[in-house]
Parts: C-alpha cells; sequence; structure tokens
C-alpha cells in the first residue's frame, strides 16, 4: 500500500510539473493560429511605390489644368481637355496599382484568397459608383465645381471601406482624403485643385512611402 501510494504521489508530481509548459505551449499555438488567421483576412499586397507614382500622376494632372487646360470648373476652360486630363490620371493609376499589387502579391508569395478578394470589392464598389453617379449629375447640370468634394469624398470613402481588410495606412489614407473633401467642400471653389493636389497627389506621395518603408514596398 505505501509503494502503490508512493507511485501515485510521484506520477502526480511529474504531471504538475508538466502542466504549466503545456498550458504554455497550449496558449502560444493558439495565439499563433489567432495571428495566421488574421494574417489571412488581410489584403497585405498594397503597393506602396506604386501609390507614390499614382500621386505623382495626379500631380501631373494638377499641372495640365493649371497651365494648360484650366480647372474643369474654371469659366472660359477647356473643359473637354480638363476632365479628359483626370480620366487620364485615373486609368494610368488604377493600371500602375493593379500591376503593383499583383507584383507585390508574387514578392511575398500570398495568393489573394477569393473571399478576401470579394470583401475588398464589397468595400470599394458602393462608394465609387455613387461617385460615377454624383459626376454625371454634376456635369448634367453644369456644376462642376464639386467635382472634387466628389471625387475626394467617395474615393476617400472607398478607401476606408477598403482598408477595413488591409493594413492601418490605407485606412489612414482613406479619413485623410475624407478631411480634404471637406475642405473642398468648404472652401471657395477656386480652391478646388489645391486640395486635390494635397488629396491625390500629396497624401498618396505620404502614405505610400510609408507603407513602402513599413511594409515591404
Amino acid at each position: 500500500m505505501g509503494r502503490r501510494h508512493g507511485i501515485v504521489l510521484a506520477v502526480t508530481e511529474a504531471a504538475l510539473m508538466m502542466e504549466p509548459p503545456s498550458v504554455e505551449t497550449a496558449r502560444e499555438n493558439l495565439i499563433y493560429i489567432r495571428k495566421t488567421l488574421e494574417a489571412a483576412g488581410q489584403f497585405t499586397a498594397v503597393p506602396g511605390k506604386c501609390l507614390m507614382v499614382a500621386g505623382l500622376a495626379a500631380l501631373a494632372g494638377v499641372a495640365v489644368n493649371i497651365f494648360v487646360t484650366g480647372a474643369p470648373w474654371n469659366p472660359g476652360a477647356d473643359q473637354e481637355h480638363a476632365l479628359a486630363a483626370w480620366a487620364a490620371v485615373l486609368v494610368i493609376s488604377l493600371a500602375i496599382v493593379s500591376f503593383g499589387i499583383y507584383r507585390k502579391s508574387r514578392q511575398m508569395k500570398t495568393r489573394i484568397q477569393a473571399p478576401l478578394l470579394r470583401k475588398l470589392v464589397w468595400g470599394l464598389s458602393p462608394a465609387l459608383f455613387v461617385g460615377g453617379l454624383l459626376t454625371h449629375f454634376a456635369l448634367q447640370s453644369h456644376n462642376l465645381e464639386y467635382l472634387p468634394t466628389i471625387w475626394l469624398g467617395c474615393y476617400g470613402t472607398a478607401v476606408v471601406n477598403g482598408g477595413l481588410v488591409s493594413v492601418a495606412p490605407v485606412r489612414y489614407l482613406g479619413l485623410s482624403l475624407l478631411l480634404a473633401a471637406a475642405g473642398s467642400a468648404f472652401f471657395p471653389a477656386g480652391m478646388g485643385l489645391t486640395w486635390m493636389a494635397a488629396g491625390f497627389g500629396w497624401l498618396h506621395l505620404v502614405f505610400g512611402a510609408y507603407i513602402a518603408w513599413r511594409h515591404n514596398g
């Protein structure tokens, strides 16, 4: 009986000695699994350098409006070519950023999962759709002075929504764009290009540089 009691005590002591490491190991495994799932649910292939190039393209569009065509909402401006300059900025920026996303995802060896892509599309599409509608009505009603607010506001909203499944700087970029939209709404229409240069140009340069520095390109 005494021998059996001694064996039980020895086994119990061994179990007690092993229990804390086992609990700690389980906790570490759970933390690792949670971080892995969070990473899988994030769109991390945001190309900071390509955002900077998009910012430069926007500043080029502002320069064309200032020195060549005039702002689309200014009296006597070459409205058709002024708007065409911004259409070119949009197409060029989309092409550059899309290529950057593809290239960065290849470099990171991470595939963009279908559920994550659906979340991203659902986040971006509504605000961009409303932006297109409001742009159409502004053109139809000849109230082009509202374009900076419409473009900055809807694009900023889309970026904030898309940032919910991306890295934090993307959300802050979207919020900064919304502040630029508010500025364009409350300041005189003659400052529209200033706010567009700040929003589409400089904000993309600043946040793009930060993302390139902190998030691998």
